[in-house]
């Protein structure tokens, strides 16, 4: 059998930035045992794959792989569905909102297009936050990420899980250099899943490359066989209702925040993230980017 796919770098305007994703826009036709096999054989941190919505009310429903395990939501398979199910013409013409059913729910996403009609950027609006927590044991998450204990506590911040559909370590340190000097030490690693249930991590600190980005941020998952991503789009909004939510940004009824992120694996990322309260609540996370096609394949299975 021959199976088509697109390959898409999403959160980034040009080829080989951003985070790589395949996408099998008629998934349907592939037997559903393939489909962790074919992921793992593609071994990007991602694979999409479309299916008939069962809803009227969404496009398409989504199922989605890492090469290890599949994954009930992540974000940029989400932004990179909306650009390939555009190019493949499977979406109505000049629509500006579409929904994507997941394991668990369905993801609004707006469409921002261009005066020619043309797309430009993908924004979904993710779950409401949940606060599962802080971890106070940095000394084992420094440990893990192969720096001291001093770089987080620094920041005077807490690490903190966080989910806006899936559970996220948010960790905060001092600023770029401690970022660069991130070793991970897969037996610290162990110490950390022990402890919390999990060892995936999303770093962040507020020094940046790019002056127009809010934040630099690095994301570990090696409990979803990645063991860096570029770019992460679940993770960032989790991100933007931490920073809000303990009032770090400038407080404002629509929060927008920029995360740069994959600039140490030589794919740099731009995320683009808005946080909506009303009064103490916060009332929506949006996440959203650019996308590029950067070629088209068939499997043969």
């Amino acid at each position: 059998m021959a199976y088509p796919y697109l390959l898409l770098d999403v959160f980034t305007e040009q080829a080989f930035g951003g985070n790589p994703l395949a996408v099998f826009p008629h998934a349907k036709e592939i037997d559903r045992s393939l489909l962790q096999p074919i992921a793992r054989e593609l071994n990007l941190t991602e694979t999409a794959f479309v299916y008939p919505a069962r809803s009227p009310e969404a496009s398409a429903a989504l199922r989605i792989f890492t090469p290890d395990a599949e994954v009930p939501f992540a974000g940029h398979p989400v932004v990179g569905a909306a650009f390939a199910l555009e190019h493949a013409g499977l979406l109505d013409a000049g629509c500006s909102e579409i929904a994507f059913e997941v394991e668990s729910t369905s993801v609004p996403v707006r469409l921002l297009r261009s005066t020619s009609g043309s797309l430009l950027q993908a924004t979904m609006t993710q779950q409401r936050p949940v606060f599962l927590g802080q971890f106070p044991r940095c000394e084992l998450v420094a440990g893990a990420l192969g720096l001291q204990p001093s770089d987080l506590a620094i920041t005077g911040l807490p690490c903190e899980v966080v989910s806006t559909g899936l559970p996220v370590h948010i960790v905060p340190v001092g600023g770029l250099d401690a970022m660069r000097r991130i070793a991970l030490r897969p037996s610290r690693l162990k110490d950390v899943k022990e402890a919390l249930g999990f060892a995936d991590l999303f770093v962040f600190c507020f020094e940046t490359e790019d002056p127009t980005a809010t934040v630099h941020c690095r994301m570990f998952a090696p409990g979803f066989g990645i063991p860096e991503d570029p770019a992460t789009g679940a993770a960032s909004g989790a991100l933007g209702a931490y920073l809000v939510r303990r009032k770090i940004v400038p407080e404002k009824r629509l929060t927008q925040i920029v995360c740069e992120q994959g600039i140490e694996m030589g794919r740099p990322s731009r995320v683009l993230v808005e946080v909506e309260c009303e009064g103490d609540r916060i009332a929506a996370v949006r996440v959203g980017g650019s996308a590029v096609i950067v070629g088209e394949g068939i499997l043969s299975v």
